[in-house]
C-alpha cells in the first residue's frame, strides 16, 4: 500500500508593527528607562514610529516637580531621546505631557515648542484646581467639581495648543455611574476635540489599573467603554497609545489599547498618521 506524506497544516502569523506617541522616561521620577531601552523593547515587539512625550516641566519647578522632570534635565531628555533616535530602525519623535492652565499658555508656545523644538504637545489632564489646592482627577466625584474640570478641558482644548488628547475619560475613574450629567460632560469634551480637530487616546496604561464596578458591572478605570462609543458616534478621530512608564509595555499596552478599541468596533487612527508624521 503506499503511503501518502502529509504535511501539518501552515499556519502564517503576521505580526503588525504600531505606532505610540505617549512615553515616558525615568525623568518624570515615576517611570523607569531611557528612550534607548524603550526603542530596544519596540523593536522586539513590533514598531512602526515611536513618540516620546514625558511630562514637562514648568517655571522655575514652581508645581508638580514631584511627578515630572526639572527645568535643568530638558537638554539632558533632548540629548537622550536624539541619541536613541540614531539607533531605531523606524521614526521616533518626541514632545511633552502637558497639563493645562492659562497662566502657562506661554510657556507652552515659547519656551518647550518654539524653543525647545518640541515636535507635538500632549494633553494630559491630572489635576484640577479647588481653592488653591491641586486635587488628582480620579479622586473626585463631585458634580461641582465635574462641570469644573469639563470647563477647564473644554479651554484647553480651545487653545489649539495640543496636538492629541490623552485619557480623556481619566475622569470616570471616579465617576461610576454613566448619569446624564456624566455623559453630556463626555458629548461636550468629544463634541470640542472633534470640532478642534484633536485627536483623542485609548490609553493603554488604564487597562492595566484594578478594575472598578461601574453601573454596567466591572471595569477598567479607564477607558471606559461608553466613553469611546459616544466618540466613535460623534466622529472622532480615535487614537491609540501604551502610556509607558516602562520598557516592557512601550508596545503591549499600546496593543492592549487597540484590542480594546476593536473589541467595541473601533478601528483607531495610527497616531503617527494623525500627527502627520507618518504619510
Amino acid at each position: 500500500m503506499r503511503r501518502l506524506s502529509v504535511r501539518p497544516a501552515l499556519c502564517i502569523v503576521v505580526l503588525v508593527n504600531i505606532s505610540s506617541y505617549h512615553t515616558h522616561t525615568r525623568l518624570c521620577k515615576h517611570a523607569s528607562g531611557v528612550p534607548s531601552d524603550y526603542i530596544s523593547q519596540a523593536l522586539k515587539d513590533g514598531c512602526s514610529s515611536l513618540g516620546f512625550s514625558d511630562h514637562c516641566p514648568y517655571p522655575d519647578d514652581s508645581v508638580w516637580f514631584g511627578s515630572r522632570m526639572a527645568c535643568a534635565q530638558v537638554p539632558q531628555y533632548i540629548a537622550q531621546v536624539r541619541d536613541a533616535q540614531k539607533t531605531a530602525p523606524f521614526p521616533v519623535h518626541w514632545g511633552f505631557e502637558c497639563e493645562w492652565h492659562p497662566a502657562f499658555e506661554g510657556w507652552y508656545r515659547d519656551y518647550l515648542r518654539a524653543e525647545c523644538g518640541a515636535e507635538y504637545l500632549v494633553y494630559g489632564s491630572h489635576w484640577v484646581g479647588v481653592n488653591g489646592d491641586l486635587l488628582y482627577i480620579p479622586d473626585i466625584s463631585d458634580s461641582t467639581l465635574l462641570h469644573r474640570y469639563a470647563d477647564l478641558t473644554l479651554e484647553a482644548l480651545q487653545t489649539g495648543l495640543y496636538d492629541f488628547f490623552a485619557h480623556p475619560d481619566l475622569f470616570l475613574s471616579g465617576f461610576l455611574n454613566m448619569t446624564d450629567d456624566v455623559k453630556a460632560v463626555c458629548a461636550d469634551i468629544i463634541d470640542t476635540a472633534v470640532e478642534m480637530k484633536i485627536p483623542m487616546e485609548i490609553n493603554g496604561l488604564g487597562l492595566q489599573r484594578p478594575k472598578i464596578r461601574g453601573d454596567s458591572g466591572m471595569r477598567s478605570p479607564y477607558p471606559v467603554r461608553e466613553f469611546w462609543e459616544m466618540a466613535a458616534a460623534r466622529n472622532a478621530v480615535i487614537v491609540c497609545n501604551s502610556d509607558a512608564h516602562r520598557p516592557e509595555d512601550v508596545i503591549a499596552s499600546c496593543k492592549n489599547a487597540y484590542e480594546f478599541a476593536r473589541e467595541i468596533g473601533i478601528e483607531p487612527v495610527d497616531t503617527g498618521t494623525a500627527l502627520g508624521f507618518i504619510r
